[in-house]
């Protein structure tokens, strides 16, 4: 597909991608045996918090005996090995999905999680998987420009939810579910396709009367570590982010919908420490706090900032950039101002640049940061990540906290010109600190 893409218009590829996608999905599906047909497959699409509550659930089934591997953003577990996801694609393609698929199968899992991506979506790489469960996170503005629309990316969610009400139930599983955030203004629509059993969460204690079985859930602490209540039992995170209440309330309701009781839940998620790359801290001796997150979308970049804002800390250096490419122009404005809200120093760099102009991106930044009149951080424009990173561990004092976004556990850079070279935000802050 790469080579074809020199040689035919942009329009023309957006409409042969689904065709193509998903005709090597379907041929996968049948070169590797169908394995989605001899395993109970959930699929997990929204906005963020995707590949955290995959995680999570994947983490409470494994711990109770239920053997599952799972597809994500960050990483690849086949139920014996996990390896890091450096195809640079959250939802691959149907050749190395179906692939994964069947080594879960061979390894004996009984269930397998697959990260479902609007666009991976769109493209139709999900064909050949008879997906059992489908979950959403949540939905808001993303990916607009690449969709076309809202209401495009919308839909393109919900081919999740159309896969699941078109496939055949399994004998050992006879039932299809769909559960979701019911706090989420959208959670309606998405709630409108058919399932055999349909659940959500609420921490505003909505009900709805189209969902069997709702979660009620209240936040008890909201940092640094979160404490929920989820129906009458206590949860207790190792995680930063009060946001991650929502992804693990999900990821237990889940579980009891698949047969554990919250009480098995609970116990299993006290040991869980996150997702990589998502709100990671990176240890150091120098006496400041240095975290890492994804946060490449407003929603994800808001809640990152508001969760360390929360921390106890002196200066809130924050260091990040925009997506260039066809991702939507739009954020770097917002990210900006967003940025500005919450930071005492501001380094905006660079992000995947792809065929965009870096200095034009940063542009957009800057004006975002300079509309925010209430409070007027100092920033400076650096390009290069490398040397932005270096900068700001080199002017963070004991006490402060120094916020990473853009790129998380992401082990690739794109440069100008669509240039890839191996990157980790992690690695880059661990070889600086050392420096020291």
């Amino acid at each position: 597909m790469s080579f074809i893409k020199k040689f035919i218009p942009e329009k023309l590829l957006k409409l042969i991608r689904p065709i193509y996608h998903g005709a090597a999905a379907v041929a996968a599906s049948f070169y590797y045996g169908r394995p989605s047909e001899s395993i109970v497959v959930i699929g997990i699409t929204g906005t963020a918090g995707k590949s955290t509550t995959a995680a999570m659930l994947a983490h409470i089934l494994n711990q109770s005996g239920k053997k599952c591997g799972y597809i994500t953003t960050v990483d690849f577990f086949d139920g014996n090995n996990a390896a890091v996801n450096k195809h640079g694609l959250s939802m691959p393609g149907g050749w190395p999905l179906q692939k994964h698929l069947k080594q879960m199968l061979n390894n004996g899992c009984k269930y397998a999680i697959v990260e479902c991506t609007s666009e991976g979506l769109a493209q139709n790489r999900h064909l050949g998987i008879n997906f059992d469960v489908a979950l959403l996170t949540n939905l808001s503005h993303a990916h607009v420009e690449a969709h076309g629309s809202f209401g495009n990316y919308q839909q393109a969610k919900a081919r999740l939810f159309e896969a699941l009400q078109g496939n055949k139930r399994k004998s050992f599983f006879p039932q299809k579910m769909s559960g979701m955030d019911l706090d989420d203004p959208l959670a309606g629509f998405f709630i409108s396709f058919a399932a055999d059993l349909k659940f959500g969460i609420s921490f505003r204690h909505v009900k709805s009367p189209s969902v069997q079985k709702v979660f009620f859930a209240d936040v008890l602490k909201s940092g640094p570590l979160i404490e929920f209540k989820l129906q009458d039992k206590v949860f207790s995170l190792n995680m930063l982010g009060e946001f991650n209440a929502k992804n693990a309330a999900l990821a237990a309701a889940t579980s009891v919908v698949l047969g554990l009781d919250l009480e098995t839940v609970s116990q299993s998620l006290k040991n869980f420490h996150g997702v990589r790359g998502r709100m990671e801290r990176v240890p150091n001796n120098l006496g400041y706090e240095v975290i890492v997150d994804y946060g490449c979308e407003p929603a994800s970049f808001a809640a990152a900032l508001e969760a360390a804002a929360q921390l106890p800390h002196g200066k809130l250096v924050h260091v990040f950039g925009s997506t260039g490419g066809h991702r939507d122009v739009s954020k770097r404005y917002d990210f900006g101002r967003k940025s500005a809200q919450y930071a005492d120093s501001i380094i905006v760099t660079n992000d995947d640049v792809y065929d965009s102009d870096p200095q034009k991106i940063a542009n957009d930044v800057e004006q975002g940061i300079k509309s925010f009149k209430i409070r007027k951080p100092p920033y400076e424009i650096i390009l290069e990540r490398r040397a932005a990173i270096s900068k700001a561990l080199s002017i963070a004092q004991k006490g402060d906290l120094i916020l990473i976004t853009g790129k998380g556990s992401e082990q690739f850079l794109v440069l100008s010109g669509n240039k890839r070279i191996e990157w980790d935000d992690v690695s880059v802050v661990k070889e600086v600190l050392n420096k020291k």
